[in-house]
């Protein structure tokens, strides 16, 4: 089984299926004039045939969560398409993106209490932005941005600002730090960091303390992330062919290349040492001290995957990247009998940190603190700005899916780990940046569909069947209200 992504024009499982994408929208280059135009971005090789990704774009310009996915059997036959673009625009863009940064960093300001004068912010970039597509009310009607990355003092501070052309108004923002083969890990040994990124980059900031085909570091935490990193790099190599150091890696050209990089026992200015979280800062993994089991390094490990594949940022998109990380890590973490993650504790998150058991995925809504477990049901709220609650409903639907039960009039016969791993990482493929909860129920179903139609991975029509009832038990089938 492979996993490789390709250019515009070549051609991936048989000679008909980048010819049916060109000709399925036309022209896919740029476009000068005020007609939308689809870009292919890449193809990527799926066990079923592959899925070819377009960006929608007007005069040049790509459109926020303007995405379509196209899903191919290996015969180059279409099977179905993902996601959304937007219908017509109003507005143009101004000569100069001036006043877009000040307007940023106000707003980061305002919302985080941090001084002015503590913030920096990075270039403005052009896109059209229709909230719609992120599953707001309303017509689907694009304007003029500009996406400004503004930084604080602390590393964990990066925040991404969706400013009106020619205006101060704020139309949207996100935080851009998830807080959760070749390897280096280094040991902050307490250290507090302060600053952007840089301050816990392993290999600059801190020495390396284990490298691939190193011994054992005299630190425990040091030895725990090298192998857990090797268990997340065997998972997606065997499991869905995909070469984790190459997709996610950092070369920060100390001289040991591209691997996956983590700094253990960090301190944070301003939080309590040590410091008990982990976090995935867009290049690589930090570690408080105690944080470091199998699945909370999968689930910060999957942020970069899902930074490299579906790309998903802001609203209900936030919510269902934190769902797939826990699912994924998850899934490493069974892969690999790792003892954490067995009985009692199979379908809990965090078990063997620090800070103990944060999230079950059989029963989410005893998770601390509390996550729904079906759309639109007891706790679920469609804006809430902490995107580890939805997720509740993405990781019972994963538990409904493995293991199978009764639940919300619905009763799912279990498919097995190995089953829903291919379909999770269809799902993974198919969505777009600003996908909804009801985009997610549908490329379920539509991922499962692509592997039975060839029999892929053993998934059969039953299963899909079963899949569906799980998307139906925690009502990924409705729209967020």
């Amino acid at each position: 089984m492979s996993h490789k992504r390709m250019k515009t024009g070549m051609v991936i499982a048989g000679t008909g299926v980048v010819a049916l994408a060109a000709s399925a929208f036309g022209a896919t280059g740029p476009t000068t004039s005020r007609e939308p135009s689809m870009r292919q971005l890449d193809s990527v090789a799926m066990p079923f045939g592959s899925v070819v990704r377009y960006q929608q774009e007007i005069a040049g310009v790509p459109v926020f969560g303007g995405q379509t996915v196209q899903i191919f059997d290996s015969s180059g036959k279409l099977l179905s398409t993902q996601g959304k673009t937007t219908r017509t625009t109003t507005g143009e863009f101004p000569a100069s993106d001036s006043g877009a940064a000040p307007a940023a960093v106000a707003d980061v300001a305002k919302r985080s209490g941090l001084a002015v004068s503590d913030l920096t912010a990075g270039k403005a970039e052009p896109y059209w932005f229709d909230a719609t597509l992120g599953g707001a009310a309303g017509d689907s009607v694009a304007v003029p941005t500009y996406q400004v990355t503004v930084r604080g003092k602390l590393f964990d501070q990066k925040w991404t600002e969706v400013v009106r052309a020619g205006s101060d108004e704020v139309l949207a923002s996100w935080s851009d730090v998830h807080e959760a083969l070749d390897r280096d890990v280094c040991d902050a040994n307490r250290k507090i960091v302060v600053g952007d990124n840089n301050s816990v980059r392993c290999g600059t900031s801190f020495t390396v303390a284990r490298k691939e085909g190193s011994a054992d570091s005299t630190v425990a935490d040091v030895n725990n992330v090298y192998k857990f990193f090797g268990d997340a790099s065997t998972f997606y190599a065997k499991a869905v062919g995909v070469d984790l150091t190459n997709l996610v890696g950092a070369d920060y050209g100390d001289g040991t290349g591209k691997a996956l990089r983590g700094t253990v026992r960090i301190c944070v200015q301003g939080e309590d040492c040590p410091f008990l979280n982990a976090f995935w800062d867009g290049e690589q993994m930090a570690f408080g001290e105690g944080i470091t089991t199998n699945d909370v390094t999968g689930h910060e490990l999957t942020h970069g995957v899902t930074q490299h594949t579906s790309g998903l940022e802001g609203g209900q998109a936030d919510s269902i990247n934190e769902g797939l990380s826990d699912v994924f890590g998850k899934f490493i973490a069974l892969s690999a009998n790792d003892p954490n993650d067995t009985g009692v504790n199979r379908w809990n998150i965090g078990a063997g940190t620090a800070t103990g058991v944060i999230r079950n995925m059989k029963d989410p809504r005893t998770s601390r603190p509390p996550q729904p477990d079906r759309v639109n049901g007891p706790g679920w709220n469609t804006k809430n700005p902490d995107p580890h609650i939805n997720m509740g409903v993405m990781i019972k639907a994963d538990y409904l899916m493995v293991d199978g039960d009764t639940f919300n009039g619905q009763t799912v016969r279990g498919i097995g780990v190995d089953k829903a791993v291919q379909v999770w990482w269809g799902v993974e493929n198919m969505l777009t940046p600003a996908a909804t909860f009801l985009d997610l129920g549908k490329a379920l179903n539509s991922s499962c569909s692509a592997l039975a139609g060839k029999g892929t991975a053993g998934v059969t029509a039953d299963d899909c069947v079963q899949v569906a009832n799980a998307v139906k038990a925690v009502q990924l089938d409705q729209t967020p209200k």
